[in-house]
């Protein structure tokens, strides 16, 4: 009795607490460190309640190398694709007129390399797959039921939602159109903004195979996001346990910060799908010793080189989750040893073309990191000056708003900017337990002798919470405390993933505790556990899909602007010609007018005009359009064009909203 009333209390007390200080973080925020410290106490009560001890089973030994023909075999194909890769390299050293060649090259060799390691089969194609992704069928449906929800999360009314399209978004669109066009043949270098060309010609693909739209801008991140959802169910599922990856994906599927960057037609999504992934072959890799799964890693650590310039952080994860199970696994070097050979095979192979352009164009390649890394761009020089604080109290004051932006501290960027952290208030609470759960589990050292169970979570190695744990700090030290303007949401995206791991545990241990507290059932436990998840997915859609969009901050004013001006604009059709009147704070080639006003024909009018218009071409109808700060020089072209159509066009469903933009349409002679 005294037992379950100390549990009661702890439980009350850890949820209470953590409440308590993520009250003051919404509500008190002059409080910050009382806030801290209650956390703090929270997080110690929650490590009383769920304290367990467990014994860890021993790995699978690796099966011995035999000295046969399949040996040989293995050992020529991995020749082989080192050759080809090799070959890729000496053939991108010099500019080529066709690069598709080249193109299929590479591929050909990665596909090599981890085909090499694939042993011989010897079960059924079923009993093969169920090995590998140890999945029932049941659980199957269950997925795949997930799965199309996520996905319809992320795809319905894409082209609307958000409604507008911010500069970059275009600019990317634009971009890919010049592949369609066989304008950019190669894939191998950097282009708009130094991003990788590759990722363009991912998109480019479905501009062509969806039409030349905002749906086959945005559509492909939408795919991307939705399989990171897979990835990061099918990794905790290898790690913990089947509940726990359900829990995971679910709450993931509704995640309003995971959501969004999947809905853009933006490259960030691409990080979180090639980490998780990355590291669920790793996994795979090293729990049963395949090394087809270790190549794969190393081919999804180099591929991530090629879209957004956060996927450089993948082999720095792979490594501190290597090097920390060799520091907590006995002879974990010694049976992994082949496997992360061919982990290093995979990755060299699928690098190498980037590391040539990296070696060849260092400036070009480092370009983006070169602006807003805190050291390269002299940022953390100029704000210890400028501050008169010590370059350490700078970063330390960068890691501390990064670390609490899903608590406190607000998205910085026009990227995303929402109105509250990057979690709610229930979620936050949930992150900041579970953070501090993993973090201790992660270096304790397991005792006893209980049998394992799917609903006991401290049964396996304890490296398995490196996973999540190095995954999390190294984006937010590499992609937030390292980077000015911290916190920016598109550059610690990768986090998401593991955040809601974090919640996740939090939430299987609290109900956990509460279901053998009420003395429930197992299913009793899954059904409470169930309905949470279901709320915390549903107030995260919620927030998205309402509060969210209503508060018109995505992409800028300026973006809401130019995706006004470009529908306008293509509402005419490409008879017509755009004379605008923006500069200097907008210019007629803005990312989003170009992108969706295209074949209509824009024109900048920089200087005021103070005379007649002489630049107009008689032959084209044209639209003089006027930002309102430069409305006084309507009066100049009405005199010009007496016979014109006035039109004030403001935010889409509000007649009284702000005034976007002045139209004023001449049709030719």
């Amino acid at each position: 009795m005294k037992r379950q009333i100390g549990r009661w209390l702890l439980l009350l007390g850890a949820l209470g607490f953590a409440a308590l200080g993520q009250f003051y973080f919404a509500r008190r925020p002059e409080y910050f460190w009382d806030a801290v410290i209650f956390y703090g106490i929270a997080a110690m009560l929650m490590l009383l309640l769920v304290r367990e001890r467990a014994a860890v089973p021993a790995p699978a030994e690796p099966r011995p190398m035999r000295a046969d023909l399949e040996v040989w075999v293995r050992r020529a194909l991995v020749s082989a694709s080192l050759i080809l890769g090799v070959a890729v390299v000496v053939m991108l050293a010099r500019p080529r007129e066709q690069y598709w060649p080249v193109f299929w090259l590479w591929v050909t060799a990665m596909v090599v390399c981890v085909v090499a390691y694939v042993p011989r089969p010897k079960r059924s194609g079923q009993r093969l797959a169920r090995t590998w992704l140890r999945i029932d069928g049941w659980e199957v449906v269950l997925v795949l039921l997930l799965l199309v929800g996520a996905f319809m999360a992320r795809a319905w009314r894409i082209d609307a939602i958000p409604w507008t399209l911010s500069g970059d978004e275009g600019n990317f669109g634009r971009w890919a159109r010049e592949v369609l066009n066989g304008r950019v043949v190669n894939m191998f270098v950097t282009g708009h903004l130094s991003m990788p060309n590759m990722y363009i010609f991912w998109q480019a693909a479905w501009l062509k195979l969806t039409g030349d739209t905002m749906v086959g801008l945005r559509l492909p991140w939408a795919l991307v996001g939705t399989l990171s959802i897979l990835g990061a169910y099918l990794l905790v599922r290898r790690l913990f346990s089947r509940g726990l990856a359900l829990l995971v994906a679910l709450l993931l599927a509704g995640y309003h910060y995971h959501l969004h960057y999947s809905r853009l037609g933006l490259n960030n999504i691409a990080d979180p799908f090639f980490v998780v992934w990355a590291l669920y072959f790793l996994v795979v890799g090293w729990q049963g010793n395949k090394r087809w799964a270790w190549a794969l890693s190393g081919v999804f650590a180099g591929l991530a080189f090629f879209f957004y310039t956060g996927g450089r952080q993948v082999p720095v994860i792979l490594a501190g989750v290597v090097m920390w199970a060799a520091l907590t696994e006995r002879d974990f070097l010694t049976r992994s040893r082949a496997g992360l050979l061919a982990l290093l095979i995979g990755f060299v192979v699928a690098v190498g073309p980037m590391a040539l352009f990296a070696v060849q164009h260092p400036d070009d390649f480092n370009a983006r990191v070169n602006q807003i890394g805190v050291f390269q761009s002299g940022w953390l020089d100029r704000e210890a000056a400028m501050l008169g604080q010590s370059k350490l109290h700078v970063l330390a004051e960068q890691f501390r708003k990064v670390f609490f932006a899903f608590n406190f501290y607000k998205d910085r960027t026009d990227f995303y900017k929402p109105t509250i952290p990057l979690m709610d208030f229930a979620s936050a609470v949930l992150f900041l337990l579970g953070l501090v759960l993993s973090v201790a589990r992660l270096v304790q050292r397991p005792l006893g002798d209980a049998k394992a169970s799917e609903e006991s979570d401290c049964k396996k190695p304890a490296w398995r919470y490196s996973v999540f744990v190095i995954w999390f700090f190294v984006v937010i030290i590499a992609g937030g405390v390292l980077t000015e303007s911290a916190p920016s949401s598109q550059r610690i995206l990768s986090s998401a993933v593991p955040a809601i791991f974090f919640v996740a545990t939090a939430l299987w241990e609290l109900t956990l505790v509460l279901a053998g507290l009420l003395n429930l059932p197992a299913l009793g436990h899954q059904v409470l556990m169930g309905i949470l998840a279901i709320v915390l997915a549903a107030v995260s859609l919620r927030f998205y899909f309402g509060e969210y969009q209503r508060s018109w901050v995505y992409g800028s004013f300026n973006g809401e602007v130019a995706t006004r001006i470009g529908y306008y604009l293509r509402d005419l059709g490409p008879d017509w010609q755009e004379y605008f009147f923006g500069a200097p704070r907008m210019y007629a080639d803005f990312g989003s007018t170009a992108f969706i006003a295209k074949g209509v024909g824009l024109h900048d009018v920089v200087p005021p005009l103070t005379g007649p218009p002489s630049f107009v071409d008689s032959s084209r109808e044209a639209v003089f359009v006027f930002l309102p700060e430069r409305a006084k020089e309507l009066a100049v072209v009405q005199r010009a064009y007496p016979n014109g159509v006035l039109e004030e066009v403001r935010r889409v469903g509000e007649p009284n909203g702000p005034l976007l933009f002045i139209a004023y349409r001449v049709e030719s002679q």
